[in-house]
């Protein structure tokens, strides 16, 4: 609970940044490669308000966007915290592993944040039907259950892409000197 509760965070700008690259930058690469493919946006990214037909509104998807980055970004600081990723180690590579420490932390971290994201997902899935559902149920719970499927792999898949191109970026620029 330590990690949780009274964190070492050697970087204090760290969290603010891992937050909005977490938030913006992934589901906004998420957004521009199903756009730029032709594929169905995602169920999460519809207009809060319905327009009507004569009247739309500019940036209606920016709040949905938003909101489910602020999702993304609440499970990669609960697992940057579980992995301890704020710790010197695990930001600024060092002689002996490199950028091995850095990355075996960020993938801990991102694996912990699938945990929570999938959970978030099954309990969004059942207050959604009231009950547990499984595949072969129905057509209905099928395609939701698919649905569900692959916008979670999507975001986990653009979430670390994202967050170890930052990690590793980041950790680029602070490299120790030699002596």
């Amino acid at each position: 609970m330590d990690r949780f509760l009274s964190p070492k965070i050697d970087d204090p700008g760290l969290p603010l940044t891992d937050v909005l690259v977490a938030q913006i930058i992934g589901p906004s690469l998420e957004i521009a490669w199903l756009s730029l493919n032709h594929a169905p946006s995602p169920s999460w990214l519809r207009p809060i308000f319905q327009t009507s037909a004569l009247y739309t509104s500019r940036g209606s998807l920016l709040a949905p966007a938003l909101i489910h980055g602020a999702a993304l970004a609440t499970c990669w600081i609960i697992g940057a915290l579980a992995a301890k990723t704020y710790e010197l180690e695990a930001i600024v590579p060092n002689e002996k592993n490199g950028y091995g420490t850095i990355l075996w932390r960020v993938c801990q971290a991102g694996a912990f944040a699938s945990g929570l994201l999938i959970l978030a997902t099954q309990l969004d899935l059942l207050s959604e039907f009231g009950r547990w559902v499984q595949l072969g149920e129905s057509e209905e719970t099928d395609f939701r259950l698919l649905l569900a499927a692959v916008e979670l792999i999507n975001d986990i898949f653009f979430e670390a892409i994202t967050l170890i191109t930052w990690r590793l970026f980041l950790a680029s620029q602070s490299r120790r000197p030699s002596s």
